[in-house]
């Protein structure tokens, strides 16, 4: 997978592992896709995981992402919020956009439209949100306890590439995050994603891998172990072969040569 790949090289560029994402991450929605990848971008840096999604915030990431544009909460709310927004192809693309693709590449190839200028205060605003500090700076100096909630949606929209007559289909998926006061009812939750092997390397799984790396844990350990064996019985083969011609080799000696004085010998008999 192409945009996995670029995410994983971004990644070695900042001395981060690659990722690893759940197991049944084809079976998540794209807004739980959204809400893994990025935890799984701060997790990677060492930021606190966004604990799990709410119904309400699903509702106002789906109003951002039909409007295609940024969520917001209602007036009245007072807690801090993130919110990110992106047109891409799907999740894994609007991660790396968000990610890795946030500044100044000339006005012409910025996706970032907040990010007009080298030194427009929009530039990786989408990657800082992502990465934003809850505990110890948007929340320090709010009384109370407060509990980190987020919301994400995506829709399908059909575009018409600007330079092919082709139609692309693409995404709008959008995200926010804030903090609510009281202790949330969670739809999908990070510990959910970490049981099924989000950000781990032994029981996860990275698309941009090998293909056995792909299937399902079981399945690929399934293939791994009767590969081991299928190596394990050629080689065995191999030096049973080995050792057969080998024998054989010291069974057949090759005939004695006679002597060119015995052979002067004999002659001289036969004609005596």
């Amino acid at each position: 997978m192409a945009t996995m790949d670029a995410i994983d090289y971004a990644h070695k560029q900042e001395g981060l592992g690659i990722i690893y994402l759940p197991r049944n991450w084809r079976s998540l929605t794209p807004a739980e896709q959204l809400f893994v990848i990025t935890n799984l971008e701060r997790t990677a840096r060492g930021e606190r995981p966004i604990p799990g999604l709410t119904p309400s915030l699903d509702q106002v990431a789906q109003t951002g992402a039909a409007q295609r544009t940024d969520p917001v909460l209602p007036p009245f709310a007072m807690a801090p919020m993130a919110s990110i927004w992106a047109e891409s192809e799907g999740p894994l693309a609007s991660d790396y956009e968000w990610m890795y693709n946030d500044g100044f590449n000339g006005v012409l190839d910025t996706p970032n439209l907040a990010c007009p200028s080298p030194t427009a205060p929009g530039c990786w605003g989408h990657r800082n949100n992502i990465l934003a500090e809850w505990s110890r700076r948007l929340l320090a100096n709010v009384p109370g306890t407060w509990y980190l909630v987020a919301g994400a949606a995506q829709i399908s929209t059909d575009t018409v590439a600007s330079l092919f007559p082709a139609t692309e289909s693409q995404t709008s998926d959008a995200m926010i995050v804030t903090a609510e006061n009281r202790p949330p009812q969670y739809i999908y939750t990070w510990a959910q994603a970490v049981a099924e092997g989000a950000g781990n390397p032994t029981t996860g799984w990275n698309p941009s891998g090998n293909w056995i790396e792909t299937l399902p844990l079981e399945v690929g350990a399934w293939i791994r172990i009767h590969v081991l064996v299928l190596f394990a019985l050629v080689i065995a083969l191999y030096l049973l072969l080995f050792r057969r011609r080998t024998r054989r080799k010291l069974r057949t000696k090759p005939p004695k040569k006679k002597s060119p004085d015995n052979i002067r010998d004999i002659s001289k008999h036969r004609r005596g």
